[in-house]
């Protein structure tokens, strides 16, 4: 039996049972995928089995983590690599490539958070004066970036954005989240006011003739993607000298952090960002902790 084709195949199947049974979202798919390709990679470059399922007895497994931290991965991405690799485990369980699942006897990293990093309003408002022509480009991305900020959305839910999914009236947007979750949100006058710019006098330019119902489209008149989103923000955090390095993802930090600041009620904030738990979304209280002894470190008397 050729077990390295067998394992090739087990990876094409296990993609298909976390799109379609588990439901993961896009990000996560790749994530996990990509996780398992590095772990088939190494299996087939040091293992060789008697049969299919010596590639994954505990032994071997605690030393691939070994190798994990040779290599110098931080303990987050171990720890994701080792999610990737139970629930491929779990699958290949299901499927009856193995008998047993050896996954929980694994010795995991513990976790050292970091806090979040966030830019301050001042350099919010420093960004998005970067877009100031009125070319369709520029309209786009000055409607794009201000609402990843003001509704503290992640890039994988502007890019799916609708234009039906925008109520002007009400002063809501719709979003489509992880797990195919939709969810409610106010937007803000200045995003909403940069967004009918931007339909009227650059969407339709972009569009040309095609048929896309895609709220943000790219110079070909078609969705535009996460990348196309990463590449045009680091072109204009250059620009405007933000001393700083700063993502996409920073945006939807920096939103969550100027509630908090502002005094909005964490469960609140939860609700925006589409948090499943309140654990994830109360990294921006120790936040505003540092923010407030700052502040008093600065106006401090004695």
């Amino acid at each position: 039996m050729d077990f390295n084709q067998l394992l090739h195949d087990s990876v094409i199947r296990f993609k298909d049972y976390i799109i379609s049974e588990r439901r993961l979202s896009d990000n996560t798919v790749y994530a996990y995928h990509n996780d398992i390709i590095h772990f088939i990679t190494y299996l087939i470059e040091h293992i060789q089995p008697v049969k299919f399922e010596d590639y994954f007895l505990l032994d071997e497994l605690d030393i691939y983590i070994i190798y994990l931290y040779n290599a110098m991965f931080d303990s987050s991405s171990i720890q994701r690599k080792l999610c990737s690799l139970t629930l491929y485990l779990k699958f290949l369980k299901l499927e009856s490539l193995i008998v047993s699942n050896p996954s929980n006897y694994l010795i995991r990293p513990k976790s050292v958070q970091s806090l979040p990093k966030y830019l301050t309003l001042e350099e919010i408002e420093q960004f998005i004066k970067v877009f100031d022509s009125q070319s369709p480009i520029n309209l786009r991305d000055r409607a794009l970036y201000e609402l990843l900020y003001s509704c503290g959305l992640r890039v994988s839910e502007v890019t799916e954005l609708n234009c039906s999914d925008i109520y002007v009236d009400s002063k809501i947007i719709k979003v489509t989240g992880k797990g195919d979750k939709q969810r409610l949100i106010p937007v803000g006058a200045q995003a909403l006011l940069l967004i009918d710019q931007y339909i009227k006098n650059g969407r339709a330019k972009l569009l040309k003739k095609k048929n896309c119902s895609n709220l943000f489209l790219n110079y070909r008149g078609e969705k535009l993607t996460r990348k196309g989103i990463w590449k045009n923000l680091q072109m204009a955090a250059i620009k405007s000298g933000i001393d700083k390095k700063f993502t996409v993802h920073t945006l939807r930090h920096s939103f969550a952090t100027h509630l908090i600041q502002n005094g909005a009620d964490i469960r609140f904030v939860q609700t925006l960002l589409g948090h499943k738990s309140i654990s994830t979304t109360e990294i921006y209280t120790h936040l505003d902790m540092n923010f407030v002894r700052s502040v008093y470190n600065k106006s401090q008397i004695r």
